[in-house]
Order: structure tokens, then C-alpha cells, then sequence
């Protein structure tokens, strides 16, 4: 018997600033009031009568939800962005349109990603879950939701097979 578990939504919550950004343009800086849900895929262990314990899938996400809660995210792996510290202070740069903003570090989260899309939330989400899905056997997959409002948002599967 395979099993699905639902931890989330209701529980995950985050609220940051952010903007997309492009070859010919970047969007305004806004902000949403994201939902983070996560889905386990797979048997139940029979030692221990559940398939994962939601008490080691928890703070995993709630790390994830808490490093961006109320912050300005940025990309750091987006061609068309140059991100320069100085003292204690971002200095950004949109360089096809030369749009440039400057942020308090502290109000700031630096994300390892392309771009400020809830795709790219759900897929370093789903990452840094990888060595939990791994230490379970009995899990065949898991998915990650972000959504910037109730329907209207993204879900990333991996499975066993994908990692």
C-alpha cells in the first residue's frame, strides 16, 4: 500500500519582497504572502508504523520559511544581475536596463538560483530535503509547493530515480 503525506500549507508561510528578472526587463519590486506545502510519497515503514516522521520533515521546511520570511529576495545566479557589497549594504544592479536599488544587508536573503520564481523556490526547497528523502528507504518520492497565493503557484516532484 503506497501512502501520500501532506505537510504544509496552513503551517509554512512566508512573506518576502522580490522581482523577476529578464533579458529585456525586470519587474517592479513587490511582495507576496507565500504557502509552502510538502507531499511524501511512499510505503509505510512497518518498524515504525509511518511512512516519514513529520517531526524530522518540519524543521526542514520551517529553516527553508524562516531564512526568507520578510525579506527582499535575490538571485545570485542571474547573469543579468550584479549584487556588490559594500560596508553593510547591497548594491544591485539590473544591468540591461541599468536599474540599480540599494538594500540594508540584514533586510536581504541571497539565494542560490537563477531567478525569483516560484519554480526556483520549489526546486531549492526539494534540494535541501534530498539527504531526509535519502535517509528513508520507504519514501519514493517527494513534492515541494510554493504558491504566491492560494492557486497560483508551482510543485516540483523528485523522485528516488531523479536525485
Amino acid at each position: 500500500m503506497s501512502y501520500r503525506l501532506v505537510q504544509g500549507e496552513l503551517s509554512f508561510k512566508f512573506a518576502a519582497a522580490h522581482f523577476v528578472l529578464g533579458e529585456t526587463g525586470c519587474e517592479r519590486l513587490h511582495g507576496h504572502n507565500y504557502l509552502v506545502e510538502v507531499q511524501i510519497y511512499g510505503e509505510q515503514d512497518e518498524a515504525k508504523n509511518l511512512v516519514i516522521d513529520f517531526l524530522e520533515l518540519k524543521p526542514f521546511v520551517r529553516k527553508f520559511v524562516e531564512e526568507l520570511d520578510h525579506k527582499i529576495l535575490l538571485p545570485t545566479e542571474n547573469p543579468h544581475l550584479q549584487i556588490t557589497k559594500k560596508k553593510n549594504e547591497l548594491f544591485i544592479n539590473f544591468k540591461p536596463k541599468n536599474k540599480n536599488y540599494i538594500f540594508p544587508e540584514s533586510d536581504v536573503c541571497l539565494l542560490p538560483i537563477k531567478n525569483t520564481t516560484v519554480e526556483e523556490f520549489a526546486r531549492l526547497l526539494s534540494s535541501n530535503l534530498i539527504p531526509l528523502f535519502m535517509k528513508y528507504n520507504n519514501i519514493d518520492a517527494i513534492e515541494v509547493g510554493v504558491f504566491e497565493y492560494k492557486g497560483q503557484g508551482c510543485w516540483m516532484k523528485r523522485t528516488r530515480d531523479s536525485i
